[in-house]
């Protein structure tokens, strides 16, 4: 695989890679350098060394995000009042995450988005718990595949996504207004 083939191969995936850094770290510039760093890591690869690209690239970028959890958690308890999440609303945020213009998907992209509350709600969760819940509940890995990204047993994945999940609903409102 040649260096333009190679280019070509990774942005079938980006906006699919924008979207889980996204997810995970909560602001589209993080996502974007998350995702610049895997393509840098993709370019020094041999091609013959990857079974699957796709599942490579997202368990390399979620590590990435991973670690940058671990490393922005210390950076914000310097960081005087409430951390919030980067918003990307309305066909500007669909957009910047699929990186296509707008168009009849928009509806459909901006319900299945995540909204800010959840991106806040995401936030008290533990690096490990957020990454594994994102993974699972929200791309639907396999416990499997999401114990390969954390870095875990899958009895140990499938403790912290329920932990997660308590978390979330714990958090959820009662009833709807």
């Amino acid at each position: 695989m040649r260096a333009g083939e190679r280019d070509v191969e990774f942005e079938r995936y980006r906006a699919h890679l924008v979207e889980v850094a996204y997810r995970i770290l909560g602001t589209l510039t993080d996502a974007e350098d998350a995702v610049q760093e895997a393509y840098l890591r993709f370019s020094r690869r041999r091609p013959d060394e990857l079974r699957d690209v796709r599942a490579w690239l997202t368990t390399v970028v979620a590590r990435i995000c991973l670690d940058e959890l671990g490393s922005a958690r210390a950076r914000r308890e310097s960081y005087v009042g409430p951390w919030l999440p980067e918003p990307l609303v309305g066909a500007a945020g669909d957009r910047a995450l699929s990186g296509s213009g707008p168009g009849p998907e928009d509806r459909v992209t901006l319900d299945e988005s995540v909204s800010m509350a959840m991106l806040v709600l995401l936030e008290t969760l533990s690096p490990a718990e957020r990454t594994a819940f994102v993974l699972r509940e929200v791309f639907g890995l396999s416990y499997a595949e999401v114990s390969a990204v954390v870095g875990r047993s899958e009895g140990a994945c499938r403790q912290l996504v329920a932990r997660a999940r308590r978390h979330v609903q714990d958090r959820a409102p009662r009833f709807t207004a």
